[in-house]
């Protein structure tokens, strides 16, 4: 490439958001410049620059307050370019972990249902048994939410390799308050293999204060109850306290 061709790719559009990406990114820049080239790329408007104001999202300050402030700036750029910003946005959420802004524009835009859609989406590409973070951050974001699908899907993660990844599924599932969740957090009461008390005595505070029967699961929590907690019959409740 001559220098002719450098300077000419340079001053080409995709030069010009790989250079304002860049200076919005950068830390040293001054404000003003990372807030000019952010409004630069929101102009554009083409899904590369929605991609590169997206690409702030997964950046962190030091300074909390400052890096908060930004992040709004850049959401409310976002708002104004309008609903073409949801599909770059479906694509940038699977690649990368802070996916809280994204998801808001996501709700804006095309309500709780496409949010759930996106979530679930996110869950099931997460299936590398060492990185769990971001899955547990994801079933943390469904327990806002209440929707038929969560109860199908989020039960396989009951059996996830991560204990802290269980328990966020548990609390997703008991956040949907039907009984259409009662079975499978049954099984993962009675699951012999379940070694978190924690998630155990979660589990059996729920059953307790919802009144739920254990079913078929009843003799097997009875033979190792989470501690604290007696089972009779199919119903289990905190242990009496004696004198």
């Amino acid at each position: 490439m001559g220098i002719f061709d450098f300077f000419q790719f340079n001053n080409s559009e995709e030069g010009l958001i790989k250079k304002h990406t860049k200076r919005m990114r950068d830390l040293n820049a001054q404000k003003e410049d990372r807030q000019a080239s952010a409004a630069w790329l929101a102009d554009n408007g083409s899904e590369e620059a929605i991609t590169g104001l997206l690409n702030r999202f997964d950046l962190t300050y030091e300074h909390r307050m400052k890096d908060a402030q930004e992040k709004e700036y850049i959401y409310a750029l976002l708002v104004d370019i309008g609903p073409s910003v949801t599909q770059p946005i479906r694509a940038w959420v699977r690649k990368h972990n802070a996916f809280a802004f994204p998801l808001r524009l996501i709700d804006d835009f095309e309500g709780n249902q496409a949010a759930v859609e996106v979530l679930l989406d996110m869950l099931g590409r997460e299936v590398d048994p060492f990185k769990t973070e971001k899955k547990r951050q994801i079933l943390i974001r469904l327990a806002d939410y209440k929707d038929e699908r969560i109860v199908d899907r989020v039960p396989a993660c009951l059996e996830d390799f991560d204990g802290d990844v269980r328990y966020a599924a548990a609390e997703t599932l008991i956040s949907q308050d039907t009984d259409a969740v009662r079975e499978e957090l049954a099984q993962a009461l009675a699951n012999p293999q379940e070694e978190s008390n924690r998630l155990r005595v979660r589990i059996a505070t729920v059953f307790h204060q919802r009144n739920w029967s254990l079913g078929e699961h009843g003799e097997e929590v009875g033979r190792r109850p989470p501690v604290g907690w007696q089972v009779s019959g199919d119903s289990i409740a905190p242990q009496q306290v004696r004198d």
